[in-house]
């Protein structure tokens, strides 16, 4: 039986004859009126290529495959294909536009068809029914592989027939791909790379993508997906498809007009708060009420800026046998506060907005509480899965797929949250996460697949988007009930999940330098695949650096992180195992303290600059944060730098991401073999099992010749005699190890999750918590042919799995010392040719298209200004609403023509979709040497009518700056400025 599908994919039609092209006026339409598709005749031989002009533009059959091409507007059209049925009734979660039926031409030259609209040309081989792709100029954007590049298997997947997808690409030599989101990887363009698009804890993934040669490619399909990138061509693969391929292409002049294009497809992203541009701070976790208040009140006293501070989660009631005890609190995310801890939430709230001027975030999670109200009424209509949360035993996830399910779980999360004054939601795990499995894209597609069916359909069709529609009803429900700007933060993400006012994190990281590295591509990616707003755990989720926040060289790493987080679109500090409040450096590390304020002072001073940046994003489609290829794409030496990227059309930012000051350390060495022996003096350590994280049950012994393992995830590897899996086991390993040289040896665990160590009796280390993989251990003097008894305990709950015996030996410990002496303070940054730049904080201006080096201080990183550039600056506040009418300073970078657009509304309502709002558009003349202020357009309730600005043009070190103070009332002016001469 044949389907109407209500994607707008390719009418699911037979073999028919061949059709003459429609007059405009009696064209068929691919759609109905309900914006589902006809099944349109094709006429012609059943063997032979077959074709029809529609409304929207033609569809074709060749072979048994049928495929249509439609376009959506300016540089949009979408491409559909299946073997003449559509096993899907669903529209698209993810499109929002129509096509538009406009003024296009086909042209059939006899071995080819070629459609011509606004913005671009698509050709079809109709040998093959291959599609290439040229822009309005005829320039060759990308094309389909010319021999089967839609490649269909008929599949049965629970029970219901879809497709198994491959389609190709022949991509040119001389382009670069960027964009599909996160992948904790350190590079950034995707050629000759394979991707696994599964979503995880520390992985985003968005399928959009976008080339060099100005033209992306976005997928409207939900399952797993493979990108791979080969000498044959650019492949993408989906499990499971249902209506067949259908993905979209968007053409511009250039990168921007690449991702507008997405935005138009899939919805803009609405303004966030003002306040969101200020800094967030968050942790794991303020236990009660009184701390999180004390910490606000110690933030304004100390008078460093703040905007948001978060409650991370638990505030609805602790564990009641710990954190590793089988009961945890039935009342999991059920929007309720502990009344021991959270006595008077709405009191909190109060005060925080009220008194401290600081907005509220609090934590939700998929997983609802057996014992809540919450899950009782989803409960009631069949709407949680089936599977236990990893994190408590009286959790499971609730259906987002179904409007009832979105529904229920807002009105909940009013009550309990929004109407007692939170401000903002924070969405954790909304991988989904189930079996806790963080990291590993395969654990976490069976866990997910694990839940069975959704009110949508079977979850190998719906593996990646729960995210999108979780937050979707988030959105939607505040929309409805209240006129407050919505901001929620996620730790997924999907396409189309802008418009739902959710930015993604890039979940829980573990401090290092080359973390800092990967989070720079992988938050340039998540921009370039059409998400405007992307932030990470400041600092690292993880902290595995021996003494924590009272080790310098996490310290140093914490101070650079910062300094990135700043030139994020959101500025987050977030995570566990260390303090991080910044105040507590004031003493501990003052040089540190100081870099800290003086990246926060510089986040609020950029604030007028930023929320420019916010309004082009919503009205224009914008990116803030930028890889180098949106500005510089025929530059080939920037194509693959994935350290350094432009914020806006201003800054470019090259985070520093080694140590200059405290160098880390390698990881410590596995202890060897030969140092290990067995009670009864084998080779090794005695290794016994145990079921249950607290040698519960004994299961198997066996001697360990090395203790380093990496446990294999089920079902990839075995699972050790007398265990059932590899989750919620104990393990204990004992022996002796013998002392190879005498010196100063630092002996610990590397272990994910709990672990302790004991030497000759004593307990040297203590970890006995669920945590991520990190090391600790113990500095003490050894001698040579020193034996020491030892004995490891280790539980695992779930996720990764690492145990290892390790130390640092007298060698190792002199090398760091060495390398400690040796450190180079100098950085080289690769300017972007056919520009200047200007060194921000020393004012030295360089010549694009070459390297420049200097040393920098903790408290400067490279931060270069680009010739040309209008930098609007305010003061430095202590939150984003304290001086409303505040002079602001205006700097211009000469050396090009530029403007700036300076954006104002009310900052909290969406008053601004109604009009309220004012615009004031800079222009800068460089060869006049002026600067001209538009006339303001538009006004909002509350605006500043007047402001003094002080204007700078910019001069290099030894020259004088010309400045001019003017008050701005709304009306044009302009401001003339004399050649720059030298100070007598």
């Amino acid at each position: 039986m044949k389907r109407r599908d209500l994607f707008g994919l390719a009418a699911c039609a037979s073999a028919g004859a061949l059709a003459l092209p429609a007059s405009a006026a009696s064209r068929p339409s691919a759609l109905d009126a309900a914006g589902q598709l006809r099944a349109l005749p094709l006429h012609g031989s059943p063997d032979g290529f077959a074709w029809r002009r529609v409304a929207e533009g033609l569809q074709f059959r060749i072979g048994g495959l049928t495929k249509s091409v439609l376009l959506y507007g300016p540089g949009l059209v979408r491409v559909a294909a299946h073997l003449g049925q559509c096993y899907t009734t669903q529209p698209s979660i993810v499109v929002v536009a129509r096509p538009q039926p406009p003024a296009f031409d086909v042209m059939d030259t006899g071995d080819q068809l070629a459609l011509t609209g606004a913005g671009l040309r698509v050709t079809v081989d109709k040998l093959s029914g291959a599609l290439t792709f040229f822009a309005a100029d005829g320039r060759l954007l990308t094309r389909e592989r010319t021999t089967s590049p839609t490649e269909l298997q008929r599949v049965e997947i629970a029970g219901s027939p879809s497709y198994a997808l491959t389609q190709t690409f022949a991509l040119t030599p001389d382009e670069s791909l960027y964009g599909l989101g996160q992948y904790d990887e350190p590079y950034m363009d995707y050629r000759g790379c394979d991707v696994r698009l599964v979503q995880t804890n520390i992985g985003i993934v968005v399928p959009f993508m976008v080339s060099t040669r100005r033209w992306g490619l976005l997928w409207d399909v939900y399952s797993k997906m493979g990108f791979s990138d080969r000498p044959e061509g650019c492949t993408f693969t989906a499990e499971s498809a249902p209506a067949g391929a259908d993905y979209y292409l968007t053409a511009g002049t250039d990168m921007d007009t690449v991702i507008a294009g997405y935005r138009r497809l899939t919805g803009a992203a609405p303004m966030f708060p003002k306040a969101a541009f200020g800094l967030f701070m968050s942790k794991e976790r303020y236990q009660t009420q009184q701390q999180l208040l004390d910490v606000v009140r110690r933030f304004r006293a100390e008078h460093f800026p703040l905007d948001y501070i978060v409650q991370d989660w638990q505030y609805w009631g602790g564990e009641k046998n710990g954190p590793n005890g089988p009961e945890w609190d039935g009342q999991w995310s059920g929007m309720v506060w502990d009344a021991e801890r959270f006595p008077a939430p709405a009191a909190m709230a109060r005060e925080l907005h009220d008194q401290l001027h600081v907005k509220l975030m609090a934590s939700i999670w998929p997983g609802v509480g057996n014992e809540t109200e919450l899950a009782h009424e989803l409960d009631a209509q069949g709407l949680r899965f089936e599977p236990l949360h990893w994190i408590s035993k009286k959790a499971r996830i609730y259906d987002a797929f179904s409007a009832e399910g979105r529904r229920i779980y807002f009105k909940h999360a009013k009550k309990g949250l929004l109407d007692i004054g939170v401000d903002a939601l924070w969405m954790d795990g909304t991988e989904v996460e189930v079996g806790g499995a963080a990291h590993d894209p395969r654990e976490v597609e069976a866990d997910i697949k694990g839940l069975g069916r959704n009110a949508m359909g079977d979850f190998t069709r719906y593996l990646n988007v729960y995210s999108l529609v979780t937050t979707r009803g988030a959105y939607e429900g505040q929309r409805a009930t209240r006129d407050r700007r919505v901001l929620t933060l996620t730790r997924s993400a999907w396409a189309g999940q802008q418009r739902y006012a959710a930015m993604a994190w890039s979940g829980d990281t573990t401090a290092s330098w080359a973390t800092l590295r990967a989070q720079i591509a992988g938050g340039l990616n998540v921009a370039m695949a059409g998400q405007p707003y992307w932030t990470q755990d400041t600092g690292g989720f993880f902290v595995n650096f021996g003494g924590g926040q009272h080790n310098p060289a996490w310290r140093e790493m914490y101070a650079r992180w910062n300094q990135f987080a700043v030139f994020n679109p959101v500025y987050r500090i977030h995570g566990t195992s260390v303090d991080r409040e910044p105040y507590l450096f004031k003493s501990l590390d003052p040089q540190v303290y100081a870099s800290l304020l003086g990246a926060a002072q510089l986040r609020m001073r950029l604030l007028p600059y930023l929320y420019g940046l916010a309004w082009r994003s919503t009205h224009e489609g914008y990116t803030m944060m930028r890889g180098l290829a949106m500005d510089f794409p025929d530059q080939p030496a920037l194509r693959k730098v994935d350290d350094t990227y432009m914020f806006g059309p201003a800054f470019l930012v090259q985070p520093i991401t080694r140590a200059m000051f405290h160098p880390e350390a390698p990881p410590p060495l596995t202890v060897p073999a030969a140092q290990l022996r067995t009670p009864d003096g084998q080779h090794g350590l005695v290794l016994e099992y145990f079921a249950g994280i607290n040698f519960d049950q004994p299961a198997s012994r066996t001697v360990a010749p090395l203790v380093d393992h990496r446990w294999p995830d089920p079902p990839l590897g075995s699972v050790p005699p007398g265990l059932s899996g590899l989750n919620n086991f104990s393990a204990r390993w004992t022996g002796e190890i013998t002392v190879p040289e005498s010196g100063d040896y630092e002996v610990g665990v590397e272990g994910d999750d709990g672990f302790r160590l004991w030497l000759d009796g004593q307990k040297v280390v203590d970890e006995w918590s669920v945590g991520g993989a990190r090391f600790k251990g113990q500095v003490m003097t050894l001698r040579e042919g020193q034996v020491l008894k030892v004995r490891i305990d280790y539980f695992q709950a779930a996720g990764g799995r690492l145990l290892r015996l390790a130390w640092r030996t007298p060698a190792q410990r002199r090398e760091l010392a060495e390398a400690q002496r040796h450190i180079d303070q100098r950085q080289a940054t690769l300017l972007p040719g056919g520009c200047d730049w200007f060194d921000f904080w020393t004012g030295q201006r360089h010549t694009g298209g070459r390297s420049v080096q200097r040393e920098y201080t903790l408290h400067e990183f490279p931060l270069f200004v680009r010739a040309g550039a209008i930098v609007p600056l305010g003061p430095v506040l202590e939150y984003t609403g304290q001086q409303p009418d505040a002079p602001w300073e205006i700097r211009i970078y000469p050396g090009a023509d530029s403007s700036f657009t300076l954006y104002e509304d009310d900052g909290e309502t969406y008053r601004y979709e109604r009009g309220e709002r004012a615009t004031t558009t800079l222009h800068w003349n460089d060869a006049h040497r002026t600067l001209k202020f538009g006339a303001r357009q538009g006004r909002y309730p509350g605006m500043v009518s007047r402001r003094t600005l002080e204007v700078r043009l910019m001069a290099p070190p030894g020259q004088h700056e010309p400045t001019r103070t003017v008050t701005y009332r709304g009306q044009a002016l302009t401001l003339n400025f004399e050649p720059i001469s030298k100070k007598p």
